[in-house]
């Protein structure tokens, strides 16, 4: 009976992440404008790389094309991060201060994954293909890839999501008991951009947050230095998978630990 019951959750989910999208595809120039409104600003960033090195030859022995691409790894691990995830910015102010939470469990679905399909952010699926172009023009630059470094960069992509989703999933759910309007994962969010660059231009304490506390170095940095023939890190990047995996189900225990306390605005 095991086997029918998941394949009915599975047709549920697929059916109501299909509705979702419908709906964000609703307005179609509100998507573009949306879409091209998030491109703009990914933009200013590219602009401001290549600002850097027609100054200077490289970055603390960091060329242009390897820090393009450490920077279009992030760029498509967080495109793919804020179409999935765009609901841990709304939940606080929405569904645990608003009460829409009591709504959400009375409903068939997993109410984490409800809560991010609700807000399915398909606008920011261009940054997922600005990062992925990134990658290609960087790679014209870089050492010829092995047949294990294309078939395990999905993965690493998707490692980089879970480091993300597991980082800000787990203090968003700070706000089952500290009401509050979401600020948190702003402000921690904010520390996700160093990982755009290598860290090792940052200073000691700042490479040490990166790695051990807000482990965001492991988003695109760790895993590029394999691509880069930068073996100094390749424990680091092997273990990346992992790494956000363990992250990702650790962010939603401790999500469903704080689902425990919640009171409805109402009760």
């Amino acid at each position: 009976m095991a086997e029918p019951r998941i394949g009915a959750r599975a047709r549920v989910v697929l059916h109501y992440a299909t509705m979702r999208a419908k709906v964000r595809l609703a307005y179609r120039a509100d998507f573009a404008i949306l879409a091209l409104g998030d491109l703009l600003v990914a933009g200013i960033g590219i602009v401001f790389l290549w600002a850097i090195f027609s100054h200077v030859p490289d970055i603390v022995g960091w060329s242009l094309h390897e820090v393009l691409f450490i920077w279009g790894m992030a760029e498509t691990s967080t495109g793919l991060f804020f179409v999935l995830f765009q609901g841990l910015w709304h939940q606080n102010q929405r569904y645990f201060l608003g009460g829409e939470l009591a709504r959400v469990l009375l409903l068939p679905v997993d109410p984490s994954l409800q809560l991010m399909l609700d807000h399915l952010h398909l606008e920011d699926l261009p940054l997922v293909g600005l990062g992925v172009a990134m990658m290609a023009i960087a790679s014209t630059g870089l050492p010829a890839w092995s047949l294990a470094q294309w078939i395990l960069l999905p993965v690493f992509l998707l490692g980089g999501v879970g480091v993300l989703a597991g980082v800000l999933t787990a203090i968003s759910a700070a706000g089952f008991r500290v009401h509050h309007r979401g600020t948190a994962i702003g402000l921690v969010y904010q520390a996700s951009v160093f990982n755009r660059y290598p860290i090792v231009i940052f200073p000691d304490a700042l490479q040490t947050l990166l790695t051990w506390v807000l482990p965001f170095a492991f988003v695109a940095f760790f895993p590029a230095t394999w691509y880069l023939d930068r073996l100094d890190w390749i424990g680091f990047a092997v273990a990346q998978p992992l790494v956000g995996g363990l992250l990702f189900v650790a962010g939603q225990w401790v999500w469903r630990k704080g689902l425990r306390s919640y009171r409805s605005p109402g009760t």
